[in-house]
């Protein structure tokens, strides 16, 4: 039915916009006046699916060009693995990167700026977590294109099959909702967990796992939600001229 990962990422966007869309209209965590910034959002997820197709194919272009044939050619046998097993390793594997790609971007001014764009969101919900930079994007990118596509070699259902994963957590993390899921809050992020993250405060460089809340609990960056109340502002803490946008927009 779909012959490449696109077109299972596109038919699992769609997917996602009815499920997460009707769950925040039904439980929503905060109040969220959806038309507010809703020209910013639309130009910014434009922006976002641009950035991402032009940075994914700027990444594959690079690893092709500088992997040597005889350590490709030493992963077969982990590229012999059964799927579910390829892409739960990619998950762990592609997460445990970008904690540290994400921890980087809040301790270092130059990549700071690559990630502060992401973090200029007031009301958190499910369409505004695709406020990314250009080069923030790329960064991203290398691990979500290398592990996948060149350690394990996936076959275009078995990226599909990722990448649809990759965007439920995307939806899930910024979604308007405070989730229950019981033991699972020791291994995974929630809702309410990233928007500690997403705060206008101290708190803005903790909780940075973005689907395992395990690499905040082991290196020293996790606050718990529950102790937090829901209150809190989000976004940068300051305003943000028109005149900054474009550069922001880059991630310079």
């Amino acid at each position: 039915m779909f012959e490449s990962a696109w077109d299972w990422e596109i038919a699992s966007f769609f997917m996602l916009v009815l499920a997460f869309g009707a769950w925040e209209r039904l439980r929503p965590a905060r109040a969220v006046n959806y038309l507010a910034d809703l020209k910013l959002d639309l130009l910014s997820f434009t922006l976002a699916v641009l950035m991402n197709r032009l940075s994914r194919r700027t990444v594959d272009a690079m690893v092709d060009s500088v992997s040597p044939g005889f350590v490709l050619d030493s992963l077969d046998y982990i590229r012999a693995w059964p799927s579910w097993l390829k892409i739960a390793a990619a998950l762990v594997i592609v997460d445990f990167i970008i904690y540290w790609i994400h921890r980087a971007q809040h301790q270092y001014g130059f990549l700071w700026r690559t990630h502060k764009w992401h973090h200029s969101i007031e009301q958190m919900y499910w369409f505004a977590g695709f406020r990314t930079s250009f080069l923030h994007s790329l960064l991203y990118n290398i691990p979500q294109t290398v592990i996948p596509m060149q350690l394990f070699h996936m076959s275009p259902l078995e990226a599909g099959a990722a990448y649809s994963i990759a965007m439920f957590i995307q939806f899930w993390e910024h979604t308007n909702v405070k989730a229950n899921i019981g033991w699972l809050k020791h291994i995974f992020i929630t809702p309410q967990y990233h928007r500690v993250h997403h705060s206008a405060s101290e708190h803005q460089g903790m909780n940075l796992g973005t689907t395992f809340s395990l690499w905040d609990r082991m290196f020293g960056t996790y606050v718990d939600p529950d102790a937090l109340t829901e209150s809190f502002p989000l976004g940068l803490g300051e305003p943000i001229e028109r005149k900054e946008v474009p550069r922001m927009l880059i991630g310079v």
